[in-house]
């Protein structure tokens, strides 16, 4: 997003949170421990030791590792496919030492309707031997002056609260009411059995009418953009930003009201065809492999400093730190919690799923009214209920195509659904804005973007974050245009794509090398493409109606404004460790940078550490936020943000290698000086790895293990840490460290040295800002894609299958190529999920009630895929950097098979799923 929005972790802000209630915190990776770090302090080296044992034993000889920048398997895959514990879910107090064996049980009640007030719970369907230890309501919370973060409030101007309080209406389906302690595993389940799905156990009193949303979650956005010879262009970035709804209005949002009516009139001028309608898309889950589950326990064993251990497998580690600080941040609370552990596990899947989720805050209150460690595990109807969804979409599109078939002018209104809780749902209506033109060139055009609140479930970033909306909507539009105009669909697309030099919605600059028209003219030569006609005669033959159909994308992949950091640590006996603070959900993160050292460390990494956002804080010494500048040597705009699907290849990948860079030049490459006996001057640029050793001209080459030994024997650097801010361009700046001087594409510098504990910050200079308006672009970073469908349908029962998938991928530099397949594969079944099978309704009946379970929710399975018929491409390029393509895999899905079922029946559909009695009855 922006330097103001969500994402942004600052490191003023943690220890202001922290400072207020003299709270410390530290971070494990509980999968990972063994690996994992250099102690923070005494009390974390003891943490760690109690924990080592825990850590997945499978594949220790590094055997997942390939050649260099190659992996044989994910460097987590042994402990996976063995079912060591590596996910939050396969904890329990007891497997921890240190922690009392016996272990509470937490159930979390919700509100099953919004139209009444709630009066309470109602438990005497309990025997005596089956009833809590303890039941919080929000009146506890209340009483106790323990207030939920922000993050987890409803809208404003609506009932406040984490959990509903008695004469209450619930905000939203699947509100939580009251947190239930349970002595043990016996006692829970037994109760669980008699008070799920019993209606009576909620009471209800008399109605009470949802009031009317009185406003969208702030901020809405207004994109116009107007180009024409002779005028002056107009856009966010050339103009600055615009509202031409805005009361008193400014003199650009003026301009903007004017340029629109402007566009508005070229719909109805004699030369043009306009096209256009409502389009719609549904609520979706992200059905991740693992339920959320987590363990807390506050350690009351020292007087006066408690602490609080989280176990949680967590997309947003950032998030969940600050808001669990913040939860025991005040000073009068009767809690004394000091210290927060958060112990992340892999979360068993996300893809934006996790993000701000209200799982830890409940997780952390039940451990705060409990006298043992307590556990909350969620079974799949209770994920249901509580987990966060896809926003849905009614998006109102028309566009204007002129006589030579050049899209002329566009305009479009969108509304997305987010649910009585606030999960970035503007943020994801602003990508839908930006993603209203696809990968067009439209040099006049207008976009309204806003998500509602409503009293559905919890809604927001999943994956694809707005994108597979916008989507849908215009290249349905695009295909239906194509048809009527009689026009080759692709061949409209080719005449119409972005291409290099020319703008988006916003007006900023496209400087990469645009591929949408590359991947339009390779479909078009496809047999899939080309024989359509042909295949669909003979399938016709065959009582079967056949279509093949084309969607294009042009997803951005990070926000806009992303800073991400990694350290690089080489070990004595020279195995390297790297630590990020992204979070591997399943994308493979963790193995992409353990192969990113090889490129200057001649190694993969042995161990990686993720999702430790924290731990970078101090070392970096760095400020962020709204009222800094580029002039301040240690100012950055964002420091930390959640992870994203696509964010490694280039985000992370890159800070990894350059940590790793200034390990080379101030700590390697001095120590093979010093054992090659020739000045280190000499060596610079000249080295190379070659089968794990260092090699210079005739000399005796060097191995790893030799050079980390001279390394620590010299005191030379051993550690470098690196932080990244990306805004339209890498951040650069000049930096001295131990006689190297270098101009790096990074905005933050740490390093320590061998036999050291403290960090060293590295000052920058001659810092090379963004371009100033680089913060209107909005997105910079794009990953073309394309897909080609071919669909089959029974027209007897409407029935659809997806026989034949072609997918496109400007991927930039494969880095890995079968994680770049397997990211693929997945964005695709959740593209046919997404097109046929997948549906929650938003309020009265949907997943909120409690009782959806896969029996009711139908996701992708292997008989709905074009197993063996399905081929993911990636384009031939020279570029030296890799592109974040998950979500825009899944981006063209959806469309394509829309299309594809439209050139089958000769019926459009516009919303979202096509289901078979759709398709029977027309409809």
């Amino acid at each position: 997003m922006n330097a103001q929005g969500p994402f942004q972790f600052s490191r003023r802000t943690l220890l202001r949170v922290t400072g207020a209630g003299a709270l410390g915190l530290v971070h494990n990776e509980l999968a990972f421990a063994h690996n994992a770090r250099e102690p923070l302090d005494a009390a974390h080296s003891a943490l760690q030791s109690h924990l080592e044992h825990l850590a997945p034993k499978g594949d220790t000889t590094n055997a997942w590792s390939a050649s260099p920048g190659k992996a044989r398997y994910r460097i987590e895959g042994v402990p996976k496919v063995t079912g060591q514990k590596i996910y939050a879910r396969d904890f329990r107090a007891k497997d921890i030492p240190g922690w009392p064996a016996q272990e509470r049980l937490a159930l979390v009640l919700r509100a099953t309707m919004v139209e009444k007030l709630f009066s309470g719970i109602d438990l005497s369907i309990l025997p005596a031997a089956l009833q809590p230890l303890r039941v919080v309501t929000q009146e506890d919370l209340i009483a106790d002056k323990l207030t939920a973060p922000s993050s987890a409030q409803p809208p404003q101007g609506w009932d406040k609260g984490l959990l509903v309080a008695k004469g209450a209406r619930p905000v939203y389906f699947g509100q939580p009411v009251a947190i239930l302690i349970f002595a043990n595993f016996d006692t829970f389940r037994r109760a669980k059995k008699l008070l799920q799905f019993n209606p009576s156990v909620m009471v209800y009193g008399a109605r009470a009418p949802v009031p009317p949303v009185s406003a969208p979650y702030a901020p809405s956005i207004f994109l116009t953009r107007y180009e024409t010879p002779g005028e002056a262009p107009f856009s966010q970035v050339q103009s600055g930003a615009s509202n031409p709804n805005a009361q008193p209005p400014t003199e650009i949002d003026l301009k903007a009201k004017e340029l629109r009516n402007k566009i508005d009139q070229m719909f109805a001028h004699k030369d043009v065809r306009s096209f256009g309608g409502m389009f719609s898309t549904q609520v979706l889950d992200p059905m991740f492999m693992e339920p959320e589950a987590g363990l807390a326990w506050v350690d009351k064993s020292v007087s006066q400093s408690s602490t609080l251990h989280l176990v949680l497998g967590t997309q947003a580690t950032n998030g969940d730190m600050a808001d669990t600080l913040g939860l025991f941040a005040v000073a009068s609370l009767p809690f004394t919690v000091k210290t927060v552990v958060l112990n992340s596990c892999y979360p068993g899947g996300g893809f934006g799923g996790r993000d701000v989720s209200t799982f830890p805050p409940l997780l952390a209150i039940a451990a705060a009214y409990s006298d043992a460690p307590v556990r909350i595990a969620q079974d799949r109807y209770e994920q249901f209920q509580s987990g966060l969804k896809q926003l849905d979409s009614h998006i109102d599109h028309a566009i204007a195509v002129d006589k030579r078939g050049k899209f002329v002018a566009f305009r479009s209104s969108q509304q997305l659904h987010g649910g009585g809780n606030n999960n970035y749902s503007q943020y994801v209506a602003m990508l839908t804005g930006y993603c209203g033109l696809s990968g067009y060139q439209i040099s006049k055009a207008y976009v309204d973007a806003k998500a509602i609140p409503s009293p559905g479930v919890i809604s927001g970033s999943m994956r694809g974050f707005g994108g597979p909306q916008a989507s849908f909507c215009v290249e349905t539009l695009v295909d239906e245009a194509a048809v009527a105009l009689k026009i080759d669909p692709i061949g409209l697309r080719l005449r119409n794509a972005l291409r290099t030099g020319e703008r988006t919605i916003t007006g900023a600059p496209l400087t990469q090398d645009m591929t949408l028209a590359k991947i339009c003219q390779i479909a078009m030569k496809h047999p899939l493409w080309r024989d359509r006609e042909r295949t669909r005669r003979i399938k016709a033959l065959q009582g079967i109606d056949y279509g093949v159909g084309f969607a294009l994308a042009n997803q951005a992949y990070g926000t806009g404004t992303d800073g991400v950091m990694a350290e690089v640590v080489i070990a004595v006996d020279g195995t390297l460790t790297v630590r990020s603070n992204c979070v591997d959900m399943g994308n493979g993160s963790a193995t992409t940078l353990a192969i990113s050292t090889a490129g200057f460390a001649g190694n993969n990494a042995h161990h990686v550490v993720m999702g430790d956002a924290a731990y970078f804080a101090a070392p970096l010494a760095m400020t962020s936020g709204s009222s800094g500048n580029w002039s301040i040597a240690s100012w950055t705009p964002t420091f930390s943000m959640s992870s994203s699907a696509c964010l490694t290849a280039f985000h992370q990948v890159h800070v990894t290698e350059q940590a790793t860079r200034v390990l080379f030049e101030t700590g390697i490459l001095p120590a093979a000086a010093l054992l090659w006996g020739v000045d280190v001057g000499r060596l610079r640029g000249k080295t190379f790895w070659r089968e794990r050793r260092l090699h210079f001209e005739h000399l005796k080459p060097l191995d790893i293990a030799s050079l980390a030994r001279q390394m620590y024997s010299q005191n030379l650097c051993v550690a470098a840490m690196a932080h990244g801010l990306y805004q339209g361009r890498w951040v650069q700046a000049d930096y001295a460290i131990a006689g190297w001087r270098a101009q790096l594409p990074i905005d933050g510098l740490s390093v320590r040295y061998a036999n050291q504990t403290p960090w060293q910050s590295i000052v920058r200079s001659n810092t090379i800002a963004p371009e100033p308006d680089a913060h209107l672009y909005g997105r910079s970073l794009f990953a073309p894609s394309g897909m080609l469908a071919a669909v089959e349908i029974a027209p007897r029962t409407g029935q659809v299958k997806v026989v034949g998938v072609e997918l496109w991928v400007d991927a930039g530099k494969v880095l890995q190529p079968d994680l770049l397949q397997g990211q693929a594969q997945g964005g695709i079944a959740m593209g046919i999920g997404y097109a046929l099978l997948e549906n929650l309704p938003l309020l009265q009946d949907g997943a909120g009630d409690g009782r959806w379970n896969l029996d009711r929710y139908h996701v992708a399975l292997a008989s709905d895929m074009p197993m063996g018929r399905m081929h993911i491409h990636t384009l031939p390029t020279n570029e030296k950097t890799a592109k974040g393509i998950a979500e825009a895999v899944l981006c063209p899905v959806a469309p394509a098979i829309g299309n594809a079922i439209a050139h089958a029946t000769g019926k459009r559909f516009r919303s979202l799923p096509i289901t078979a009695a759709q398709i029977k009855g027309g409809a």
